[in-house]
């Protein structure tokens, strides 16, 4: 006898007829039957659970693109982020004696938007608005400006 079984079978996720070679101790000596045997192939690889009994035969088979999702989402993991975010005072604040881009600063600060966001919608140098955003902060007109990792 040999030391593994070929098991045929079709692949529920790509339709494609294989084959994939199973140990058969593993098979015998398995507490449950059928046993559960793990693949993986194709492209985009995608992962299957053949169920296998103790004469070697296929039961049944369960498909996944679990692989290809793990893919996808290691692709969409970004590093952190740091961005510079101004947060507004709890109440009101006068603005008196600032000029266009304070006010516009003190009125767009929402604790969400980041000072680089805040100089994309300005159309001035991001550098520009973290100095006039800690002026701010000095003079009593926002809260503070925080480090926020995203």
């Amino acid at each position: 006898m040999s030391v593994t079984a070929e098991i045929k079978f079709n692949c529920p996720v790509c339709k494609k007829d294989l084959s994939v070679q199973v140990e058969r101790m593993k098979v015998i000596r398995a507490e449950r039957n059928p046993v559960p045997i793990v693949v993986t192939h194709g492209q985009p690889e995608h992962a299957l659970t053949l169920f296998i009994d103790k004469e070697f035969r296929l039961r049944a088979t369960s498909g996944s693109d679990i692989v290809q999702r793990v893919q996808d989402a290691e692709l969409k993991r970004r590093p952190f982020v740091k961005r510079f975010v101004p947060f507004p005072k709890a109440e009101n604040v006068s603005l008196g004696g600032l000029d266009y881009t304070q006010i516009t600063i003190v009125a767009l600060a929402d604790g969400k938007r980041s000072i680089e966001e805040l100089a994309e919608i300005l159309e001035i140098p991001e550098m520009r608005v973290k100095i006039v955003c800690e002026q701010l902060v000095r003079l009593g007109k926002l809260d503070s400006v925080r480090v926020v990792m995203e």
